[in-house]
């Protein structure tokens, strides 16, 4: 190596010819979006999936159309009462008819108001065992036949 000057031997067409050209292309991540929340992504993977959901939409409004329906005609033969007239039998009427088909004639509480267990039954404190259990040694009870003097 003759020359000293480093810049020079770096921009020389020999350096340069040997050296791979300069990616100018930045490749930025883009964040996958998940397609079974988005629907746009989910089309761009499956176009029938718009067709499925419409069709979805509409049997489950014919399926609560006719639960509503057998759940009223069932409602009306129960009933020999006369017809709601107020808001508050309104209300009444709306939650004897849900606690009976929903839950089988049982309401249940709110998260907040139902007993809860305390702490010390929902994990009780596990007995600690010596490590002599693992030995499993043969200790001879005290008895009169066991005695050393005789």
């Amino acid at each position: 190596m003759l020359s000293t000057d480093l810049s020079r031997i770096w921009k020389s067409p020999e350096f340069q010819r040997a050296l791979h050209a300069p990616c100018e292309k930045i490749h930025h991540r883009v964040l996958r979006k998940n397609p079974l929340k988005n629907l746009r992504i989910m089309l761009n993977l499956n176009p029938y999936a718009k067709t499925m959901r419409q069709n979805t939409i509409l049997r489950q409004a014919k399926n609560h159309r006719l639960r509503m329906d057998k759940a009223a005609a069932v409602l009306e033969a129960k009933s020999d009462e006369k017809p709601v007239v107020g808001r508050k039998e309104r209300r009444l009427w709306a939650l004897r008819s849900r606690r009976s088909l929903w839950w089988g004639e049982r309401l249940q509480l709110p998260r907040n108001q139902q007993l809860r267990r305390s702490p010390q039954k929902r994990n009780p404190p596990q007995r600690k065992r010596s490590p002599w259990h693992k030995l499993k040694l043969f200790i001879p009870e005290r008895s009169s036949h066991f005695t050393l003097d005789s």
